[in-house]
C-alpha cells in the first residue's frame, strides 16, 4: 500500500467514512432498538484513529476516523450533549481518548 501517496490514502479513508456513514444514517438502522445508544459516531472515529496509529495503512483509518468525528458535529445532539445517554457516552469517549493518547506516547 506504500505505493499510493499518503494524501490519497487519507482521501480514500474520508470516502470510506462517507460510505460507512450513509447506511448508518439513511437506512433506518436504529441504535436505540439495539441498545447501542451510548455509542456515537465519534467513538468509532476514535477507534479508527487508534487503529490508524497501530498499522502501516493508517492514513485510510485516519480518514475514516476524521470523517466520523466531523459528522458527529452535524447531529441533533453532538457528542451526546443533552441526550439521555450523556454520561455513558462521555465515559466511553474519555476512555478512547486516553487509549489514543497512550498509543501516541508508547508507539
Amino acid at each position: 500500500m506504500s505505493e499510493i501517496p499518503l494524501f490519497f490514502r487519507f482521501l480514500l479513508g474520508l470516502a470510506l467514512g462517507g460510505a460507512l456513514d450513509y447506511p448508518w444514517r439513511k437506512t433506518g438502522i436504529n441504535k436505540y432498538e439495539r441498545r447501542l445508544e451510548a455509542f456515537e459516531h465519534y467513538h468509532w472515529g476514535l477507534v479508527s484513529l487508534i487503529v490508524a496509529k497501530l498499522f502501516d495503512f493508517g492514513a485510510i483509518y485516519a480518514g475514516v476516523g476524521l470523517y466520523l468525528i466531523l459528522v458527529e458535529l452535524t447531529q441533533r445532539h453532538p457528542f451526546a450533549i443533552k441526550s439521555g445517554h450523556t454520561l455513558p457516552s462521555t465515559m466511553i469517549g474519555l476512555i478512547l481518548v486516553a487509549i489514543l493518547i497512550l498509543t501516541f506516547i508508547i508507539l
